[in-house]
């Protein structure tokens, strides 16, 4: 009786499952750092536009600032009535005057009297003589002001604000006051 030893032949192809099997182990390993790379990579990027862009872009492909970044760029923000608007330069551009009862930025703001610019097509209508608003002027050039206007509707949007605003000044109002902290120390980089 013959009597075959087929346990080496075992041995070989144990050896050759284990050596096949290893390299999906290193190829999964390797997939993984770099799952891991590009993950932690697309949080720093994103990080780092966020705290120095402050914004993300929007559908038309125009940059777009986060609420930090907005009032980080705002120049002033104060709250008070239209005092006039008027026509200036070629009619493209509208004056207003806002009588200042409180200033958000900057705080100290000693002047009663803000005036500033718009392109507005309807500043005319937007910007009624004796109508209470708060108004962000950016500091960046050609920047149209943001206005939040008594008795405009609160805007519908997901926010915390918005729920407990009466009107559109009382929410930017809100919104301002939530936002102003986390704009402290914020360079202002524009909108891209």
């Amino acid at each position: 009786m013959v009597v075959h030893d087929h346990s080496e032949g075992m041995r070989d192809a144990s050896t050759q499952l284990a050596a096949r099997a290893e390299p999906p182990r290193r190829r999964r390993l390797w997939a993984a750092a770099a799952v891991a790379v590009l993950v932690f990579g697309g949080l720093a990027a994103g990080a780092l536009l966020v705290v120095d862009d402050g914004g993300g872009v929007d559908g038309d492909g125009a940059a777009s600032l986060s609420a930090e970044g907005t009032v980080a760029c705002a120049s002033l923000i104060a709250e008070g009535r239209v005092l006039q608007v008027v026509p200036e330069g070629d009619g493209d551009l509208f004056r207003v005057a806002l009588d200042v009862d409180r200033y958000y930025k900057p705080t100290d703001g000693s002047e009663t009297r803000l005036s500033f610019t718009t392109s507005e097509p309807d500043a005319e209508t937007y910007y009624k003589v004796g109508i209470r608003m708060l108004v962000l002027v950016s500091s960046q050039e050609g920047e149209v002001p943001t206005a939040y206007r008594a008795g405009d509707p609160a805007p519908s949007e997901a926010d915390d604000t918005s729920t407990e605003a009466n009107d559109r000044l009382d929410w930017g109002r809100a919104w301002v006051q939530k936002t102003l902290p986390g704009a402290q120390g914020l360079k202002c980089s524009g909108r891209g």
